[in-house]
């Protein structure tokens, strides 16, 4: 990107090519396999493999999202401050790929040993981990707001990541119980730990065939000086738009989570159908996977935040109807996951749509721009509401009599529903009118990054 860009006042905005779209997209299929197996298995693999109990498997993954408070919000202002050949955000993936596909490995290597030594092996590798997807998914999101100002074209980028971010959904789902069986020939512990090489495999290779293939702007020596603690958290403070969106993430996503961890419990235990376990979750990833290009092309016509109204309706709906619905069939449930997954799609696109926009928002409003510091917010956001709904849940398994590996009681089994219908389902409801207030659409930001060029352009005057 040309650095007369830069002296004219204003942010690049240039449509980005395919390629760089693609490579892009292909750095969260490799963060998603992280993701998405640490969120649907880690905490069955703690209480149903390796025999933890159901507190002390929420207990270890919320305690490892306190040692998040600290470092998410850290690791984004260091990253923020980054300055190299490479660019701002680059480095952290070129160089970070490879400690966070061993410590994922670690994440499912926890020795036979006493039940303590256990759940602090747990604790251990948990912090190890979340330190290391620190260090890559941060900077890999501040990546969409530094790529474009452009509001439509981060929409495109939004399609790109959350379509590979589906994919790996889709190979999670799929393969994960299955392969653990296979690959551990009878030691189920020993089958994870294998899977979990393989997708540390994957998810390396895919996050340094990003950083390989993405580009930062050029940006000039003296772009503007770099915010100081304080101005940063003016900058978040004073960012409505933001604080909107992280009470949405934290809330909503607490919900989704909570109904993940159940997702397994309801097919072994209620339904009776532990064996299409793959088959379900395929049908939710593929769900997820289709519905974000069609989310998509509908926020070109209608803005985002008009999708993440949509989204949430629909996942009130659908959680509503799981809750009512008498019939415990593979054959009725599978489509009610499903309608929930239509909804979850828009929201996820929306999120990541959106959040790239509240980093002008906050400049528009405060005069300093915080993205890496937003992102790492976004990051914490996201660990927060995994930590959290996993405690949660493991606290209604123990209210309600949950005993892995054993027949359920009936009010075991209502437990069970509760986490996949109800509690999503209030989530929800909660979320419905802070998507309604949310301050930010489409008009408004481009006004805002006109508004921002003409500042600079002033500022350069004088």
């Amino acid at each position: 990107m040309d650095r007369a860009v830069y002296a004219a006042g204003k942010r690049p905005s240039l449509r980005l090519g395919f390629l760089r779209r693609l490579g892009f997209g292909v750095g969260d299929f490799g963060i998603n396999i992280f993701w998405n197996t640490t969120n649907l298995f880690a905490m069955f693999f703690y209480t149903d493999v390796i025999g933890l109990s159901n507190i002390a498997s929420g207990s270890i993954i919320f305690g490892a999202m306190l040692w998040d408070a600290v470092t998410d919000p850290v690791a984004g202002y260091l990253i923020g401050r980054t300055n190299s050949r490479l660019g701002k955000f680059r480095p952290y993936l070129l160089l970070g790929a490879i400690p966070l596909g061993v410590s994922f490995w670690l994440l499912f290597n926890v020795p036979t040993a006493g039940v303590g030594m256990m759940a602090a092996y747990a604790f251990g590798s948990q912090l190890l981990f979340r330190t290391c997807y620190t260090v890559v998914s941060v900077p890999y999101s501040s990546l969409s707001a530094t790529m474009t100002s452009d509001s439509d074209e981060r929409s495109r980028l939004a399609v790109h990541r959350m379509v590979f971010a589906t994919a790996a959904g889709v190979v999670v789902a799929g393969l994960t119980r299955a392969g653990a069986d296979a690959l551990g020939a009878g030691d189920l512990a020993l089958g994870f730990e294998r899977i979990a090489m393989i997708y540390a495999g994957l998810g390396m290779v895919a996050i340094l065939l990003c950083g390989t293939v993405v580009r930062e702007p050029a940006r000039p020596e003296a772009e503007t000086p770099r915010p100081s603690l304080r101005e940063t958290l003016a900058g978040l403070r004073g960012n409505s738009a933001f604080l909107y969106a992280f009470a949405i993430i934290v809330i909503g996503m607490s919900g989704m989570t909570i109904a993940n961890k159940g997702i397994l419990y309801y097919l072994k235990y209620n339904l009776g159908a532990e064996d299409k376990t793959g088959l379900v979750l395929v049908s939710v990833a593929l769900s997820l996977m289709l519905f974000v290009p069609l989310w998509g092309v509908l926020a070109q016509r209608f803005g985002k935040r008009r999708i993440w109204l949509a989204g949430t309706l629909i996942s009130i709906s659908s959680t509503f109807l799981l809750f009512i619905n008498p019939m415990q069939q593979v054959a009725v449930v599978t489509p009610l996951f499903v309608l929930g997954a239509i909804g979850g799609a828009a929201h996820y696109f929306s999120i990541w749509a959106i959040i790239p926009d509240t980093v002008e928002f906050g400049e528009w409003k405060t005069g300093i721009r915080v993205d890496a510091v937003i992102f790492g917010a976004v990051s914490f956001a996201q660990k927060l509401s995994l930590g959290f709904a996993t405690l949660i849940a493991g606290l209604l398994l123990d209210a309600f009599g949950y005993v892995a590996n054993h027949p359920q009681t009936a009010t075991a089994l209502f437990g069970i529903k509760v986490l996949v219908s109800l509690a999503p389902l209030a989530t929800g409801l909660i979320c419905l009118p802070l998507v309604l207030k949310f301050p930010l659409d489409r008009v408004l930001h481009a006004q805002i990054v006109r508004d921002i060029a003409g500042r600079q352009q002033r500022n350069q005057g004088n």
